[in-house]
């Protein structure tokens, strides 16, 4: 986890240095949006924010995502785990009747 915040680090870094050497002014057209004039660091700089502002909103999607699909299986884990002591008694309980029944049986021929 540390190396992602040192990469990322650096890439500010990369990316400070990038835009304060490339700070002339600069014309943007995005489909019927037109800024004139406008400082290409703050491009640079908007650019970079809202791309780590997309990825940390696609990261939290996917925690949340990965957190509901980890309460699901801790549900299905107790659900299963219930059902496996419940069958159990019920395998004790016939083994015990079983062990009985064979007794009973024995008990009754050397009787005989």
């Amino acid at each position: 986890m540390q190396i992602y915040l040192v990469l990322a680090l650096l890439f500010s870094i990369g990316v400070a240095v990038f835009a304060v050497q490339n700070a002339s002014r600069v014309e943007i057209t995005l489909f019927f949006w037109q800024l004139k004039n406008i400082s290409l660091v703050l491009v640079i700089f908007g650019s970079a924010l809202i791309g780590a502002l997309a990825t940390g909103l696609f990261g939290l999607v996917k925690q949340l995502k990965l957190r509901k699909m980890l309460k699901q299986y801790k549900n299905q884990a107790e659900t299963l785990d219930m059902e496996a002591g419940c069958l159990q008694r019920k395998l004790d309980e016939l083994y015990s009747a079983s062990v009985g029944m064979e007794t009973e049986k024995s008990v009754n021929q050397s009787n005989q």
